[in-house]
């Protein structure tokens, strides 16, 4: 297994944030050695000591590891400690169809699935609440990083506290798209200059979603210095990161999450 440490742009005290990695890769298993998804075909006693070691690693329980099974939607769910109560089978159902988690409840880590996707992860060092989105271009362009934003403000955080770091995603030069996606953010109101470019030879759109989040982000009011982005691409490099386009949907998923210490 191998994690990468993510960092945000000027308070890293207090958190813990990461992303995983496929670890040992056999072209002949989608899954590779390490995958924590369990709703994509993967062995599940596999996909159980993966999970696991990542607590072990990131230094929680297992069962204070919450990750949804995610619809590209905008459904955000707050964990307090009437649902870490639950049974690990109803705690399961209750993150059906969720695409981000916020929390205010230290020893818990929070994270998404991801495979291309965008996923973001969101801190606010004043009041102390993490949350983590999961942004596929069907999300992103509902809004996905304000509806998380929102449910941060409900728990009492401050915007102008909160930072922003992204894990990886597609990057714009892979992420090839059909008209009816570029007609959807153009009917949202983004930045078409910004996010979206033609190839010259093929005609086909490709949009930035990363650049359309960070749009997203700085029209809530994040500020921009409190916003990291990433340069590491799943689909550019299969080797290290799950990718759907590469893979299929029958595939591992990176995990991108964060814990208050």
């Amino acid at each position: 297994m191998r994690i990468r440490r993510l960092e945000f742009s000027d308070y890293n005290r207090g958190v813990v944030a990461f992303t995983t990695e496929r670890g040992v890769v056999d072209p002949r298993d989608s899954y590779s050695s390490f995958n924590c998804c369990y709703y994509t075909g993967d062995d599940e006693r596999h996909v159980q000591k993966c999970r696991e070691e990542l607590c072990r690693e990131i230094g929680v329980s297992d069962d204070a590891l919450v990750l949804p099974r995610q619809i590209h939607g905008t459904e955000v769910f707050i964990v307090d400690t009437g649902f870490m109560r639950q049974s690990a089978e109803v705690k399961r159902e209750r993150l059906q169809g969720i695409d981000a988690i916020v929390t205010n409840m230290p020893g818990v880590a929070v994270g998404v699935f991801t495979a291309d996707c965008v996923p973001m992860l969101f801190w606010e060092p004043k009041v102390r609440i993490v949350g983590v989105a999961h942004g596929g271009w069907k999300g992103t362009a509902a809004g996905i990083a304000h509806t998380t934003i929102d449910a941060m403000e409900r728990l009492g955080a401050d915007v102008n506290e909160i930072r922003v770091t992204f894990g990886p995603a597609i990057c714009q030069h892979c992420f090839e798209v059909g008209e009816e996606v570029v007609e959807t953010y153009e009917m949202g109101g983004f930045d078409m200059n910004r996010i979206c470019r033609r190839n010259h030879d093929t005609g086909k759109a490709h949009i930035d979603l990363v650049e359309a989040n960070v749009e997203l982000l700085l029209k809530k009011g994040i500020a921009e210095d409190h916003i990291t982005k990433s340069d590491l691409c799943t689909k550019c490099h299969p080797d290290e990161f799950f990718s759907a386009r590469v893979l299929g949907f029958n595939s591992g998923r990176v995990v991108t999450g964060i814990a208050m210490k």
